[in-house]
């Protein structure tokens, strides 16, 4: 079934008018048909049904997450070929074991990950790579599960640049060289051998390629048999073909079933590996016609998609049927090239084709843009990457939003010592921010390496206003450090710097390594020591500083004595252990005891607990925000250990804020502690631009 279809002279998308989605989504943009999509793994899935296959979709054709979300809930397992891709999997629902990883080129980082997740298999591509896994794999003490690649030698008869199973193509291993490994595999405890993989290319649109390997593999499985190698899987790959042209022969999947009968061992199980079958009609690159132009004999009709928002016919020479998206009445058709408005020659869709009269202005529908469209584009010549839609019925959804100005520049960094003597870095760009929050606390984080904000306490005074600002409980700036991996400096929303605090903490490590800043472990400065942390997840671990200035202290306010626990764990606390606190004033007794001439100059923070069985339930005024914060990081600890030293409770502690759950962990031998830990989520709650101003 074609999904984009014309009704009277209107094109649709399923049963959504194409023009109507234009009307709100700026182009370029792709639209994809959801039932296509379904359709088109149906049909693999029917196809091969007397194999009963693991069709595990190849992300490289198109990765967004609502479309691979679409296929793991239809059963399908994922093939990937990186990291990134690995993790947009395990985003999308794809389960580990339905997950096989191909690639030349998988680092020793991208293998750690993919062991931690317990992968199907490894398609292995060299030795030296097969060797770099059983290093990782006895290191972490896992098996790795292990299929060898084989390059057959066998010309697909397609596109040079698509051809991966040709002798003289990088991907795979000869046969005499695979044999060896196999055998060389038999002694290694840290792999299960566990199958054999080939992949000849893609686009290819006959059978005989397919035959022609399988013929070689079987005469090589069968000798590996003999070697008492036994294999699981045979991973045939995917390449297959579709239409791209009205009448154009696309692969036949029933005839390929049918022929592979006889080369096929019956006690394997077949996995495919198909992208564009599945993605590739499924979509049209919705474009508008910018301007039409006649230079000499050849006539131009420039549109607002280009090749960095689909490569494939300067890439590739490909061809891609055109539409106009409202047929208009009828003319003499002329032969145009349709081209976009990237400085490149190259840069084109259609070269010296007949072509319908369009207005300017007009919609233009780039069919079968579906597979390698938005997964090969770019931001050349600084443009935006477009819009992502998908139609179900009668409704459609944005599944991606259009890239801005400001998204181009959000993760550059301008070395402020090169520019000291330059004068102030213009910020019209923009600066962006992340707003996060650890168990309640939220912040405001900023890239600030290259020193973009210089009045630190003004800018943190203007955003953290809940009213006229991004509202926040402190702005956190990440920045350069000579001994650690970055310093994390945090303001209070009336701008005064604090020397430490958990939760902020543990946002600023899960913000570093989102951006790449840092790895899983990593340590920053700050005001009160350096921090040392670790990442697990939505969860961050830090390493607290030991305790100060612990004592017991008896509070007189308002004619009553309070005893409670002072100490200082990156910052001052005061522990006040209180039978109920739901009623407790926080915010009126917080500030008596914050400002108590006991605690002058600088103040405490007031924390209000109860013991429960297990846990500690905890209330805290914190002071610079002066108010109850929803959870404070340094007070949970604070807390979990004036209970330790009162006897109250041992680590690890639980400890419930009203913003959620942390774990504290310490150790306390002869009054003294050690190796204090807390654990909680950091979460990412939305990303923003601050567009400069008078601090910034």
């Amino acid at each position: 079934m074609n999904y984009f279809n014309w009704r009277e002279n209107e094109l649709f998308c399923e049963d959504v008018p194409v023009k109507e989605v234009a009307d709100k989504v700026k182009t370029p943009f792709y639209l994809y048909s959801l039932g296509a999509v379904v359709e088109n793994f149906r049909k693999v899935e029917k196809a091969f049904s007397s194999f009963n296959p693991l069709i595990c979709y190849s992300l490289k054709a198109n990765s967004n997450l609502a479309l691979c979300r679409t296929l793991s809930l239809l059963g399908a397992g994922a093939d990937i070929v990186s990291g990134g891709e690995l993790h947009t999997a395990l985003c999308a629902g794809f389960p580990p074991e339905k997950v096989v990883y191909a690639g030349v080129g998988k680092t020793a980082e991208e293998i750690e990950y993919a062991l931690d997740q317990n992968i199907l298999l490894f398609n292995v591509e060299s030795e030296e790579e097969f060797e770099e896994i059983v290093k990782i794999a006895t290191r972490l003490d896992k098996k790795a599960n292990i299929s060898i690649r084989i390059n057959p030698d066998v010309d697909p008869e397609t596109h040079g640049y698509i051809s991966t199973g040709k002798s003289e193509n990088k991907f795979g291993i000869p046969f005499q060289q695979a044999e060896r490994l196999y055998r060389k595999m038999k002694k290694i405890k840290a792999v299960n051998i566990k199958g054999v993989h080939f992949h000849i290319g893609s686009q290819i649109t006959s059978a005989e390629p397919y035959i022609e390997a399988l013929k070689k593999l079987k005469k090589f499985i069968e000798k590996l048999q003999k070697l008492d190698v036994k294999l699981s899987y045979l991973d045939m790959g995917g390449g297959f073909g579709i239409s791209y042209r009205e009448g154009e022969k696309e692969i036949s999947l029933e005839e390929l079933a049918k022929r592979i009968v006889p080369f096929f061992p019956e006690d394997m199980k077949l996995i495919l590996e198909p992208g564009r079958y599945i993605m590739g009609n499924a979509a049209a690159l919705i474009t508008r016609l910018l301007y039409r132009k006649k230079q000499n004999v050849k006539r131009f009709f420039i549109v607002d998609a280009g090749m960095n928002d689909l490569i494939r016919p300067s890439l590739y020479g490909a061809y891609h049927r055109i539409l106009p998206v409202e047929k208009t009445p009828t003319g003499p058709w002329q032969k145009v090239s349709v081209v976009g408005p990237v400085c490149e020659s190259g840069d084109f869709f259609l070269q010296d084709t007949e072509f319908p009269p369009v207005e300017k202005g007009q919609l233009l529908a780039i069919l079968d843009a579906g597979a390698y469209g938005f997964s090969m584009s770019s931001n050349y010549n600084s443009r935006p990457r477009p819009a992502e839609v998908l139609v179900k019925g009668e409704k459609w959804w944005l599944i991606r939003e259009r890239e801005d100005y400001e998204d181009l520049v959000s993760y550059q960094r301008v070395p402020r010592k090169i520019f000291d003597r330059m004068g102030k870095f213009p910020t019209r760009c923009g600066i962006q921010f992340w707003k996060m929050e650890g168990t309640g606390n939220d912040f405001i984080v900023i890239d600030n390496r290259g020193e973009v904000i210089k009045e630190r306490a003004k800018v943190a005074r203007k955003i953290c206003q809940r009213k006229k600002g991004v509202g926040a409980d402190g702005l956190i700036l990440i920045e350069e450090a000579e001994n650690a991996d970055f310093t994390m400096r945090i303001f209070n929303p009336d701008g005064s710097e604090a020397e430490m605090c958990g939760n902020g903490a543990r946002c600023a490590v899960r913000f570093a390594y989102l951006k790449g800043i840092v790895g899983e472990e990593c340590s920053f400065q700050t005001l009160s020591g350096t921090i040392k942390a670790k990442v697990n997840e939505d969860k961050v671990k830090i390493k607290m500083t030991d305790p100060s200035g612990f004592k017991e202290t008896v509070l007189n306010i308002d004619s009553r004595e309070h005893k409670g626990y002072y100490l200082n764990t990156g910052v001052p606390h005061f522990v006040l252990f209180c039978p109920e606190i739901e009623n407790i004033p926080v915010k009126q007794m917080g500030a008596k005891i914050r400002f108590h001439k006991l605690f002058h100059p600088e103040g405490t923070n007031v924390n209000f607990v109860k013991v429960q069985k297990d846990k500690l339930q905890i209330r805290t005024y914190e002071r610079g925000v002066e108010g109850e914060t929803m959870s404070c990081g340094t007070g949970a600890v604070a807390s979990a250990l004036a209970a330790a030293l009162s006897g109250k409770l041992s680590s690890p502690v639980r400890v419930l804020t009203k913003g959620g759950k942390m774990l504290v962990w310490f150790k306390l031998k002869q009054g003294k502690f050690s190796d204090i830990f807390l654990e909680g989520e950091a979460t990412l709650v939305y990303k923003g631009h601050l567009k400069g101003g008078e601090y910034v």
